[in-house]
């Protein structure tokens, strides 16, 4: 018998039939898609030797903020205990935010660069208008009931969002002046509102980034020089303005620490004495005395200089090796990440972290003048510590893309 043509229709038998209305009412099973904010990431482990490294710094960081702190936390507070008790708080806080952004695909937020970027901006504008003065500087917003935190941090990993997301999408347009317009344009909004804190380290930090991640995206090398000749310039003007008075007295008292022992070159003097106290062992842990009420800012900006009082030589050069072997890991993930903006924002993330350890260790060894500049993990501050964490687990979901591991 000859065969039907497949082009007949023919209906389907009644117990078809009902089968398949059947099957239709059943319950579909749920889709084994995730969605995009924690996708698998082809369920790649992160870098656990980038993971270990930051544990460890977190927790010589605590060891160390405690012993410098509680002489002035008994001073100020009647309490020994009192910034160790706060960093731990926010320690575990930022180590919980590290380990959860480090499962979210980092794509996420090139999505929303414009409003993250457009929030650093609003941020830093804010501060001027309700920010808290303290030393003549309005840098910090006071929240009630839980403190007060500082906009520039905020900015900062912003910035390096944005520039980054950006920089990976232009191509070869970022190799020309019209393409570099929108990089320069948005750094002068944030540099004209940081200057009018004043807060000029955190200027320098994100100009650096910002070149960082531009002459990775493909920059012309000699657009460093008009780049760099603007700079100058602008620092030249604001060196000028009242408002940068003490930019001119720090510069003055890093020349000659010891022209002002009693005021401008206290805090460098003081440093200098503990560094040197510490000797090749130091004076052993808790044992320090510079920390009794001479040192200022121990649990903050000069955490470096206790450390090495009690730690000795041998103690500054551990910290110094497991610092560069962060930095060192981090630029090894930029290298191996999957795509221009993993690289980008791997980059910048961790130009944070270098410029700012060099800049803390420069001030406290006298190689560069006074600045506010904090170092990472182990200066005292809940706004800093959480978000550098937090960037960190940027930087270790990037790791989870990384084309291969060395």
């Amino acid at each position: 018998m000859p065969k039907k043509s497949s082009l007949i229709y023919e209906p389907e038998p009644a117990a078809t039939q009902k089968k398949h209305r059947q099957a239709a009412k059943a319950p579909r099973p749920k889709s084994r898609v995730q969605p995009e904010i924690v996708r698998k990431l082809e369920i790649k482990k992160l870098d656990l030797t980038t993971l270990v490294v930051i544990l460890v710094l977190m927790v010589i960081g605590l060891i160390a903020l405690f012993s410098a702190s509680y002489p002035i936390g008994l001073y100020r507070f009647g309490d020994p205990l009192q910034f160790v008790k706060n960093q731990s708080l926010f320690a575990v806080i930022g180590i919980c935010g590290m380990l959860f952004i480090s499962i979210i695909d980092y794509h996420i937020y090139g999505r929303f660069y414009k409003f993250i970027f457009g929030f650093g901006v609003l941020l830093l504008v804010l501060v001027l208008i309700i920010g808290t003065n303290y030393n003549n500087a309005k840098r910090w917003i006071e929240i009630p009931g839980l403190g007060q935190f500082q906009p520039s941090e905020i900015t900062k990993i912003a910035m390096i969002i944005a520039f980054s997301y950006y920089a990976s999408k232009m191509g070869d347009k970022i190799r020309t002046y019209k393409g570099l317009l929108p990089f320069i344009a948005a750094f002068a909004v944030i540099a004209g509102l940081l200057a009018l804190q004043p807060h000029m380290s955190a200027i320098v930090i994100m100009f650096v980034i910002a070149l960082s991640i531009l002459f990775v995206a493909g920059i012309k090398v000699w657009y460093f020089f008009p780049i760099g000749i603007g700079g100058i310039g602008a620092f030249a003007v604001a060196y000028q303005l009242p408002q940068f008075a003490h930019v001119r007295d720090r510069i003055a008292v890093w020349l000659d620490p010891f022209i002002d022992l009693q005021d401008k070159g206290y805090q460098a003097a003081n440093s200098f004495v503990a560094i040197g106290s510490g000797g090749f062992w130091g004076l052993g842990l808790g044992q320090g005395r510079q920390k009794q009420l001479y040192l200022p800012e121990p649990q903050n900006d000069f955490v470096f200089s206790a450390w090495c009082e009690e730690m000795g030589f041998v103690g500054a050069v551990i910290l110094i090796i497991l610092f560069a072997y962060l930095i060192y890991r981090g630029y090894v993930i930029a290298k191996n990440a999957r795509d221009k903006f993993g690289c980008l924002l791997a980059i910048g993330i961790t130009t944070q972290f270098a410029v700012q350890t060099l800049m803390n260790l420069f001030v406290v060894t006298g190689v560069m003048p006074v600045t506010g500049a904090s170092l990472p993990l182990f200066s005292y501050g809940g706004t800093a510590l959480i978000i550098q964490l937090c960037e960190m687990g940027i930087l270790l979901n990037i790791s989870r893309t990384m084309t291969r591991k060395n």
